[in-house]
């Protein structure tokens, strides 16, 4: 099964901003997705576009995906395809099924959003 890991990625510019100490929603969101914030920050931030698709991995299961996505190596660069600049699969990022189930990667196991992924994600 093909699945698409999404990310949150700040810009060089946001980056900046933030550390001038601006508060912006998209960091305040990625920082705090975890326990029982991660699916209603998860969703937010999918509902407000934050997330991009960074990877496609072929994977039986989840936990395969946060595996692959951990420790890319010479193994699995066959089941890897790279879409955009990424950091290595953990808390707050998503993964969606080829079913668009969407499942946020938590501090134990992935937790499944409440709403499918629009195609095209």
């Amino acid at each position: 099964m093909q699945y698409k890991v999404l990310q949150i990625q700040l810009t060089k510019a946001e980056i900046d901003m933030v550390n001038s100490g601006v508060e912006l929603r998209k960091h305040v969101l990625k920082s705090w997705m975890f326990g029982e914030r991660v699916v209603p920050s998860a969703t937010e931030a999918m509902n407000l576009g934050f997330y991009d698709h960074v990877l496609t991995i072929d994977a039986e299961k989840l936990e395969d995906v946060f595996y692959i996505g951990n420790f890319m190596d010479d193994r699995y660069l066959d089941k890897v395809q790279v879409h955009d600049t990424f950091s290595s699969v953990s808390v707050g990022d998503v993964v969606v099924d080829e079913n668009d189930f969407a499942f946020v990667v938590d501090m134990f196991g992935f937790e499944m959003l409440p709403d499918k992924i629009e195609k095209g994600v």
